[in-house]
């Protein structure tokens, strides 16, 4: 009972994420100011952002295999800088 009681939960989820996913790109398109950080929203917007060189030299280095701490560390920059690159690119990117 419980197994069917967690799948038919799973499926619920999965629905409702598909649902909120479309409703909040049909709200972004009519007020683009409600754009929200979410791990669903960012990969649409950042696949059309550019990369900046930081940008470039980090997805470069995540594609080679390195951690974000070997980053910061290669580049003398901080950790939150890298992370927020990361974030803010949706990196790595291929």
């Amino acid at each position: 009972m419980a197994i069917l009681n967690e799948e038919k939960r799973i499926r619920l989820e999965d629905a409702y994420k598909k649902a909120w996913i479309a409703q909040n790109k049909k709200d972004v398109l009519v007020k683009p100011e409600l754009k929200i950080r979410s791990v669903f929203t960012a990969e649409k917007m950042c696949n059309k952002r550019p990369l900046s060189k930081n940008a470039q030299v980090v997805n470069n280095m995540l594609l080679d295999g390195k951690e974000p701490k070997q980053i910061a560390k290669t580049l003398l920059e901080n950790l939150k800088f890298i992370q927020t690159l990361i974030t803010k690119y949706n990196l790595p990117r291929k």
